[in-house]
């Protein structure tokens, strides 16, 4: 058996319609759009095995558990169910404005640990999210993430806060960006390098130390095109010098 990849939710099938049931439980409150891509795929490999099984109840079996998995996207399209997806923002993005945090005062030890696992744990990759537990038998980050921006946006639908102030995020706006979404990704992400200069997030980097190593192998390179230059000179000069004793 293959182990299961770090972006990848376990758990899931289509042997009959119990394993299909128990697939949708497993996808129940992650990304919706995930949740799509996972079902058509297990229908698409559901399908394959089918041309390739004998079995009467096999087949049946497998069936019922197509059967399944096409009402969930009917119901998905239905319910437009796509506009519930919250796209991540990249972690440098979030990183470049977590100065905002300590102004506006924000202590969250949910979001410290999601930050933590965003970082560390999912190195970065939003997918590995899936499969990094919030704690010991609790649901995934991925799943508590959507919990959270569910609760976030519904209040701001009642308050409708500034979303930007000076051209820097508002403290609503950044309660969002700490759990990796918002409303405007895109200018978050145009603007990374512009928050890192106006914020000082930039992390050190080893940019200098590359420039004394450029530094340095431009010397070696110039001594050992020097190095060639002597040695045709040198020999001139013993040639001259063989020349007057002959």
């Amino acid at each position: 058996m293959s182990e299961n990849k770090p972006d990848t939710v376990p758990g899931l099938g289509f042997k009959d319609k119990d394993k299909a049931l128990e697939t949708l439980k497993n996808l129940e409150g992650r990304d919706p759009d995930y949740q799509r891509l996972s079902i058509k795929g297990l229908i698409g490999r559901a399908k394959r095995t089918l041309t390739l099984t004998k079995d009467k109840e096999k087949i049946q079996n497998i069936n019922d558990a197509v059967k399944v998995f096409e009402d969930f996207l009917r119901d998905f399209e239905i319910n437009n169910m796509s506009k519930e997806n919250r796209a991540y923002l990249p972690l440098a993005s979030v990183q470049s404005l977590l100065p905002l945090k300590e102004k506006f005062d924000i202590k969250d030890k949910l979001v410290e640990a999601f930050l933590e696992a965003y970082t560390k744990k999912a190195k970065g990759e939003y997918k590995n999210l899936r499969t990094v537990l919030s704690g010991e038998g609790k649901p995934s980050w991925d799943i508590v993430r959507n919990v959270e921006i569910k609760k976030l946006l519904k209040a701001m639908e009642e308050s409708r806060p500034d979303m930007w102030e000076d051209d820097l995020p508002t403290k609503e706006h950044l309660e969002l960006i700490l759990w990796a979404y918002s409303p405007d990704a895109s200018k978050i992400k145009k603007n990374v390098s512009n928050y890192e200069e106006k914020l000082g997030s930039k992390k050190p980097d080893s940019d200098e130390d590359e420039e004394m190593d450029d530094d340095d192998d431009d010397d070696e390179e110039e001594e050992e095109e020097e190095k060639p230059k002597k040695k045709p000179e040198k020999a001139r000069r013993r040639r001259r010098e063989t020349q007057e004793e002959t």
